[in-house]
């Protein structure tokens, strides 16, 4: 009686078994080199976004320099006073010059940050207004917001991406009991925020 020559069936699945292996481990490389690039990829465009983060707060700063604007805690601050006379919603010449400065500077990290847009907040003290025109300070400090924000449509930044609010006298930034953290109070601040966190776009 002759014995069963088991080796050739088993070579041939050891050679199956270690094409499949080698078939893995190259489909896992690809996998592994195109994960790679796109990490690659995505730091570029993170260190491309961080210069010019960096480029639009030195020319930020460059205008807080010039007294008209503050930046703080990433918040673009502007006092009422820089932008309008007391219980109005027009703009003055120096305070358009400033937000028109403003608004050259923003156009560019708008057009680096797809997924934000710009947040104008108008804030108030918490003395009391009552005209026909503002019967409230939440109307006026929304008013001013709106001001603002033609200003900077004027200025090239797109309606879609301009978000309007107006918090009254409900969110100070100092203690309204002295005449000079009232003049604090009275402000506009323009930040970015998410696009999601205002809309379901």
């Amino acid at each position: 009686m002759f014995g069963v020559n088991a080796w050739p069936p088993l070579v041939d699945a050891l050679a199956l078994i270690l094409a499949a292996f080698v078939i893995v481990f190259l489909l896992g490389a690809i996998r592994q080199g195109e994960a790679l690039a796109r990490f690659e990829q995505a730091e570029a465009e993170l260190r491309r976004t961080q210069a010019e983060k960096e480029a639009l707060l030195r020319r930020l700063q460059a205008l807080a320099r010039s007294g008209e604007i503050q930046v703080e805690d990433g918040k673009v601050i502007l006092q009422g006073e820089v932008l309008f006379d007391s219980g109005s919603d027009e703009l003055k010449p120096d305070g358009a010059r400033a937000l028109q400065q403003l608004a050259q500077a923003l156009l560019p990290l708008l057009a680096a940050e797809p997924d934000q847009l710009i947040l104008i907040g108008g804030h108030t003290d918490n003395v009391p207004i009552n005209t026909p025109r503002f019967p409230t300070n939440w109307t006026l400090s929304t008013a001013r917001a709106e001001a603002v924000a033609h200003l900077f449509l004027r200025s090239g930044i797109p309606p879609e991406r301009v978000v309007v609010g107006g918090f009254g006298s409900y969110h100070p930034r100092r203690d309204n009991a002295t005449e000079e953290g009232r003049r604090q109070n009275r402000r506009i601040e323009v930040l970015l925020v998410p696009i999601r966190s205002v809309s379901t776009r």
